[in-house]
């Protein structure tokens, strides 16, 4: 009777010991978790950070030109509208004049509008919300932020085939574009390229294809562009591998296809909603 009640006792204290054990544990790989998932975060945003960084002269031109002609504008109007208080005679020309110089202020001010409104959508740092998205519209919103990065390198071509929408994060998404878009860029070296954008959809992906006409990459390279901190160029070498990442995380694909100086093609597969 002794030895059972002792035998007893000792299954019951190593169940007590396992519960305690296995309690500190998981709370032990819950913490791993939330370091790895906040580290993951952390590469993210410094990856858009340097992504801006590269952009920033760019952006910048691209704001200051709708601006000088908006300062513009607006000082021919206050010279106008004075003018136009000494005289009691309006020609019909001064009002098409006027008509058409307040279009122009119009315009540059919606332009630069919708640059600020794309980086502060870009730039900011929140937690990962999945909506539906138009993949066609990401793209076209990417073009926006790195437009002065490209125009002067490269033709764009679009070819959007795509009519389904996909669930993603935009500000991710719009991350993994932009970083293919900047080395498609730094990858033509003739005076000027091609870059193709294509979107289509099977039955069960939209798929976003981008192809380059630079120098492409080594047969020895591509197996390891993915890899973090791999860099044929000054950089912190997570471009792509966190855009792969990025993609895998929202149960898609990415691929490469490329041969030396024939350009390269990245191709990403995310699942449609239904």
């Amino acid at each position: 009777m002794i030895a059972a009640c002792v035998l007893f006792l000792g299954v019951l204290i190593f169940l007590i010991y396992s519960i305690v054990i296995t309690r500190k544990w998981k709370k032990k790989l819950s913490d791993k978790t939330q370091q790895i998932k906040e580290t993951e975060a952390q590469l993210i945003q410094m990856e858009k950070m340097a992504s801006l960084g590269i952009l920033a002269a760019g952006i910048a031109h691209e704001i200051n030109n709708p601006l000088s002609f908006l300062i513009s504008n607006l000082e021919f109007m206050r010279d106008f509208t004075k003018n136009l208080s000494n005289t009691t005679q309006l020609k019909t020309a001064d009002i098409e004049q006027l008509r058409q110089v307040i279009l122009e202020a119009e315009e540059g001010t919606l332009r630069i509008k919708k640059i600020v409104q794309d980086l502060r959508t870009f730039s900011r740092k929140s937690e990962s919300q999945r909506i539906r998205v138009d993949v066609n519209k990401i793209l076209d919103s990417t073009l926006s932020i790195i437009w002065n990065e490209i125009k002067y390198k490269a033709a764009v071509t679009k070819d959007y085939q795509a009519k389904s929408e996909v669930e993603a994060d935009t500000t991710q998404l719009t991350q993994v574009i932009l970083n293919i878009l900047i080395n498609a860029s730094q990858a033509i070296k003739a005076d000027k390229g091609m870059i193709n954008l294509f979107t289509y959809e099977d039955q069960d992906n939209v798929y976003v294809k981008i192809k380059d006409t630079g120098t492409g990459i080594a047969a020895n390279v591509l197996p390891k562009i993915f890899d973090p901190f791999f860099s044929t160029k000054k950089g912190t070498g997570l471009g792509l591998s966190v855009s792969y990442n990025i993609i895998k995380q929202h149960n898609g694909t990415i691929t490469v296809e490329s041969q030396p100086g024939q350009g390269a093609v990245f191709t990403i597969g995310l699942p449609k909603v239904d």
